[in-house]
């Protein structure tokens, strides 16, 4: 950001900011005007773009006002499609299940898609357990159902709490809520003929991570050890209790349950050195230039990275980092820097563009934030693990810490010394599960792999609870407002730059 001596933003980063002013400003006035006012506002923009060449300053203010006018279409856009009408009656209705049914007091809480409608809702379901038949007990992902119950819109349950529960139901592609009596619904196989290509894969996926899951519970992996396994190869966080949660999130260790870049950084990695191997002989072919080789390896890497993100639900988190990864595996092949803010910026005005209730995400938020915090902060030349480590692991922490106070009012103390535990330990049962895969035939092979990741995934626990156990491991009850959030960040910036032009002026 700094050339010859003078500050700049860099252009991808400029537009992304302006992008993100027009979906603010889009979300607060709704429907008020038609998107074809900024639809066509954008056209004209982008030919004065284009023909305005010797005349800077009004190409300049076309640049700056396009992203802005874009953002305002996109989500003046989303909001229409997401547009429904609820009856306000109790209406019958075929489902399939989309998420793990998870037992919460007296009812079972599970997402549903209906797929008896024109178009599929995605609605957050309740449905009271009933205790003579106890059908409850065999809903699984994937499975079909015919219920009765009234469709709700979403609402807020704490109007005072920072986290908008309603925003996130709509940032997840939630369009009801609905409350079905045990008597009111029943298993059927439905057709799932008007779901999208899309819909249908994901479903499929979320079938096959339910029987991996499984495959691993037959192998000897179960309880606590099984849920944080599940959760760092397969995203499914589902199976952690309250208590573990709790320890993670008082220790600053919620990022490694939560699949993220570093996930996902070890995966390519591991899946760029076995191509680098297997198509090692191409590479001494003098009629195979060396070149298309390493584009070979990357399409292929990035077309298994994109699978895996599938399979593992395609969270906010997982989504930026494939994008990530994508961004910097093509700027590889065009020996460009790989990983800058320009780089960070195409990831957030491509998942913006795609979803602007994006920006709302909590996950997201949090990602990019982190990830803003260690392209700033962390020092380009090369550093060993130990430091590396703690450089990574404070960048990432201060980039996120006023987040973490606005929405869950904490600050974690240790969590440096958390990252010590939790980074080799994930390192390990990703690795790990790899192997595991690889060895299946082996039956004995399988059993000592999988003994090994019990141990780790025990002694990460276990590490963590000792954090969370410690005194003063948090400080808890913070209050700050939206504003107050904003603040922090501008002063961090302030003196981020302070120290810069300091260190430049040496």
């Amino acid at each position: 950001m700094e050339v010859n001596g003078k500050y700049q933003l860099y252009p991808m980063m400029r537009i992304a900011l302006m992008l993100i002013l027009g979906i603010i400003i889009g979300d607060m006035i709704g429907d008020q005007v038609p998107t074809t006012v900024w639809l066509t506002g954008m056209i004209i923009l982008l030919i004065v773009v284009t023909v305005a060449r010797d005349k800077p300053l009004l190409q300049s203010v076309a640049i700056i006002f396009a992203p802005v006018f874009f953002g305002i279409w996109v989500v003046s856009e989303r909001q229409y499609s997401n547009r429904i009408e609820l009856p306000g009656y109790e209406v019958g209705y075929e489902a399939v299940v989309v998420s793990e049914p998870q037992v919460r007091g007296k009812v079972l809480c599970c997402d549903l898609l209906i797929t008896s409608s024109e178009e599929p809702i995605k609605v957050k379901a309740a449905i009271l357990r009933d205790t003579l038949t106890n059908q409850w007990n065999l809903l699984k992902v994937g499975d079909g159902i015919v219920a009765k119950s009234q469709l709700e819109e979403p609402r807020n349950y704490y109007e005072n709490s920072n986290f908008d529960y309603k925003r996130w139901l709509t940032v997840h592609g939630f369009q009801a809520k609905t409350f079905i009596y045990y008597n009111c619904w029943a298993p059927r196989q439905v057709s799932l003929e008007h779901l999208s290509m899309f819909d249908r894969v994901k479903i499929s996926a979320m079938k096959l991570r339910h029987k991996m899951i499984g495959d691993l519970q037959q192998i000897g992996i179960e309880k606590d050890n099984l849920a944080l396994i599940s959760a760092i190869t397969l995203g499914d966080k589902f199976m952690i209790s309250k208590e573990i949660k709790q320890d993670y999130s008082i220790s600053g260790g919620s990022h490694i349950i939560a699949l993220s870049g570093l996930h996902l950084g070890i995966i390519y990695a591991v899946l760029i050195m076995a191509m680098t191997e297997l198509l090692r002989v191409f590479r001494k072919d003098d009629y195979i230039s060396s070149r298309w080789v390493d584009v070979v390896i990357q399409i292929i890497t990035l077309l298994a990275i994109w699978s895996y993100v599938v399979l593992v639900g395609m969270s906010g988190s997982v989504v930026r980092s494939a994008t990530m990864i994508t961004i910097y595996g093509l700027v590889t092949l065009l020996n460009r820097q790989r990983m800058s803010l320009n780089a960070l910026a195409t990831a957030a005005i491509l998942m913006l563009a795609i979803n602007p209730y994006n920006l709302w995400d909590v996950g997201f938020q949090m990602s990019f934030m982190a990830v803003l915090g260690i392209l700033l902060i962390c020092p380009h030349r090369r550093l060993n693990w130990f430091l590396g480590m703690i450089v990574v692991a404070i960048a990432a922490q201060i980039g996120v810490a006023p987040l973490i106070m606005f929405y869950f009012g904490r600050f974690s103390c240790y969590f440096i010394l958390t990252n010590f535990i939790v980074i080799p330990c994930a390192t390990i049962i990703l690795y790990g599960t790899i192997l595991l895969l690889i060895v299946t035939p082996l039956s004995a092979l399988q059993g000592f792999v999988a003994q090994l990741l019990i141990h780790v995934s025990s002694w990460m626990n276990a590490g963590v609870g000792w954090i969370a156990s410690l005194p003063g491991a948090s400080i808890e009850n913070i209050h700050i407002n939206w504003m107050q959030t904003l603040a922090i960040y501008l002063m961090m910036f302030c003196g981020y730059r302070i120290i810069c032009i300091t260190l430049h002026s040496k």
